[in-house]
């Protein structure tokens, strides 16, 4: 024969039942907004979306938000070294250029020009565009300058590689030499910013 107490601690262990099992249950699992996968509170600006918790910036900025224009990291005074790793002159395989290089705006989000290219004065809006793929790389365009026809000069192609204040990369030219021949060199570029 059971009690009307039996019944009320059945009754009472069944509610402490449901309500440890729910609570366990409820403390495994954790909030959205806790789950660094979600994109609950990221904001993006400039057109970056939010994948996976973070943002994927458009072309021309990046950072964890995408508010830092790319191109930025660029500007100002670089001291330069243009090593030449190879030429059709022998005497000029091994020279090394040094001097200083100023990266400046241009209209675009993902371009910048060159000034002072190569040590002349008259070398200037060089234009570099960067890599869509990585906005630490830039191509060098190679329609280059207009006052480099003049002389005479040619870049056949070119890019550089950011990393924290330095930037390497390769540079082809082709040049009218004072015998009127064509002369082909290859550089190493080295950059650090001043």
């Amino acid at each position: 024969m059971v009690s009307k107490h039996s019944g009320w601690v059945f009754t009472v262990i069944g509610v402490l039942a449901i309500i440890f099992s729910v609570s366990n249950f409820s403390s495994c699992t954790k909030p959205l907004e806790d789950n660094p996968y979600s994109c609950n509170y990221v904001i993006c600006s400039n057109g970056g979306r939010c994948d996976s918790g973070r943002c994927v910036c458009p072309l021309g900025y990046e950072g964890a938000d995408c508010s830092v224009k790319t191109v930025k990291k660029f500007y100002g005074m670089w001291e330069t070294w243009f090593i030449n790793l190879g030429s059709d002159s022998s005497d000029q395989t091994g020279t090394v250029k040094h001097f200083d290089m100023e990266l400046k705006p241009s209209a675009s989000l993902s371009t910048f020009f060159i000034y002072n290219f190569d040590n002349n004065s008259s070398y200037n809006n060089v234009l570099c565009r960067l890599d869509s793929a990585d906005h630490s790389v830039f191509v060098i365009d190679t329609s280059a300058a207009q006052n480099m026809y003049y002389d005479s000069y040619k870049i056949r192609g070119g890019w550089g590689t950011y990393y924290a204040d330095s930037i390497t990369g390769m540079l082809f030219t082709r040049r009218l030499t004072t015998t009127y021949n064509w002369r082909s060199d290859t550089f190493k570029i080295v950059m650090r910013k001043r």
